[in-house]
């Protein structure tokens, strides 16, 4: 979260799911960049993970905040530099893949 960026004026003050919903939804938006995304989204869920482990509403909201994690976790900036550059995701990918978590939360 950014202080004072207006943004984030309706980003939940509690830990938790309704944060990383949060932060899918706005990314699919356009919101927020995917750099934004990609430089917030993994610390975020491991502060939430810090104060125990988030409550999802459903198995499908779970996967689907999981799919988004995963893709951060394995995305380069420049699959040039990569020794295997097809195992990774590059930040557009990972703009796809949060579109479609975005997709799966509102149904």
């Amino acid at each position: 979260m950014r202080l004072g960026d207006p943004r984030f004026a309706d980003f939940p003050t509690t830990p938790g799911a309704a944060q990383l919903r949060w932060y899918i939804r706005k990314t699919a938006q356009g919101t927020l960049t995917v750099r934004e995304f990609l430089a917030d989204f993994r610390a975020l869920h491991e502060t939430i993970e810090q104060t125990g482990a988030p409550e999802f509403a459903s198995q499908e909201e779970a996967r689907a905040v999981w799919d988004a994690l995963w893709a951060v976790e394995f995305c380069s900036t420049d699959l040039s530099k990569e020794e295997n550059p097809e195992d990774w995701y590059s930040p557009d990918d990972v703009l796809a893949i949060v579109k479609r978590s975005a997709t799966k939360l509102a149904a």
